[in-house]
């Protein structure tokens, strides 16, 4: 997270975000307190990071988890404000704090042996801790420890901090089967697996899209179809085909996974020889996902569609001519229509 400069302190829009920022850490800590008391510790497995070696702590001296805790993470704020700034500092103390406070608050809930089957209890623990962490984690908040540490890798190497806490964490979980024994390990391993992954899972979102690329022939005939059939935009990038040295246009368009099917049947139907080719993609934001569509009338102007007496998007007949010069190019020469957006 970038520095704040001192004005930006003073600004209305700094304290709302602090203020939401301290209500997410404040639930996000307390499900995570509850998933560690209620799943994990009746069956001495680990939650990992600085607060798994405050549990080893715990079940070799009883010593209080939160106590541990918090004296553990005292170094972890020198390398947060050095690395992190200010403002991702003060949120890591305050995660540290109410963490460790939670924790021994809800201690009592390890007396109720919640779920007995050791399994049952990784799975379930490991989904309650990913939600919390992916709470804390998609809102820019943290609980301190490897988290810090996470944030960091992840500011400068961009990997994934619920997959890098989860690496940091196997050690931990290796030491853990050496003082105790391994089938508590092995549990703790899938429930930090699960955690990791859910915890990510939320970072990026759970609406997955498919990124579509499509090199044709006929790319005005298809992005014209993705466009009027499945109302979704779509992109020409132009390239150059490395054998041939043709110049190529290249559709690029952003789909849900319920379209995907669609998709390949238009291209397949307009042009069988087509390279198609989808990837995996998360998050994405604009016109169409997170904000409604331009329907009707509505439709910002353009050279290539208006709209007809019904309200439907039609091509402009230059762009009709466009599309049908490319469908058919062994027709002869074509006079073009006059260009009146009609």
């Amino acid at each position: 997270m970038a520095a704040l400069s001192m004005s930006e302190y003073r600004t209305p829009l700094f304290w709302k975000r602090l203020a939401f920022i301290i209500a997410i850490t404040i639930l996000g800590t307390f499900i995570y307190s509850v998933g560690v008391n209620a799943f994990f510790v009746p069956h001495q497995f680990l939650a990992g990071g600085l607060t798994g070696i405050a549990m080893i702590v715990y079940y070799l001296t009883g010593i209080p988890i939160g106590v541990t805790n918090l004296v553990l993470n005292l170094p972890i704020l020198g390398l947060s404000l050095k690395f992190m700034g200010k403002f991702y500092t003060i949120i890591t103390i305050l995660g540290t704090v109410l963490l460790s406070l939670f924790i021994d608050l809800t201690a009592f809930l390890a007396d109720y042996h919640v779920v007995k089957d050791p399994i049952v209890a990784a799975i379930s623990g490991g989904v309650v801790l990913g939600v919390a962490m992916g709470i804390l984690y998609r809102y820019n908040s943290n609980t301190g420890g490897l988290d810090v540490i996470g944030a960091i890798i992840k500011k400068y190497y961009n990997l994934e901090i619920g997959y890098v806490v989860f690496a940091l964490n196997f050690i931990i979980v290796m030491a853990s089967a050496w003082i105790f024994a391994l089938e508590p390990a092995i549990c703790t391993l899938i429930g930090m697996y699960i955690n990791a992954n859910l915890a990510s899972r939320l970072v990026l979102g759970f609406a997955q899209r498919k990124a579509a690329f499509i090199v044709s022939d006929k790319p005005l005939e298809i992005s014209d179809a993705i466009l009027r059939t499945i109302h979704h935009g779509a992109t020409l990038l132009y390239g150059q085909g490395a054998f041939s040295g043709a110049d190529k246009k290249i559709i690029f368009a952003i789909v849900d996974l319920t379209q995907v099917t669609r998709v390949r049947h238009l291209v397949e139907d307009i042009d069988p020889h087509a390279f198609v080719f989808l990837m995996n993609t998360t998050d994405v934001i604009g016109r169409g996902f997170t904000s409604p569509l331009a329907a009707g009338r509505n439709i910002p102007q353009s050279i290539r569609y208006t709209c007809d007496e019904k309200g439907d998007v039609v091509p402009t007949r230059m762009w009709q001519f466009e599309m049908d010069a490319e469908a058919h190019p062994y027709k002869g020469e074509q006079t073009p229509p006059k260009v009146d957006q009609k």
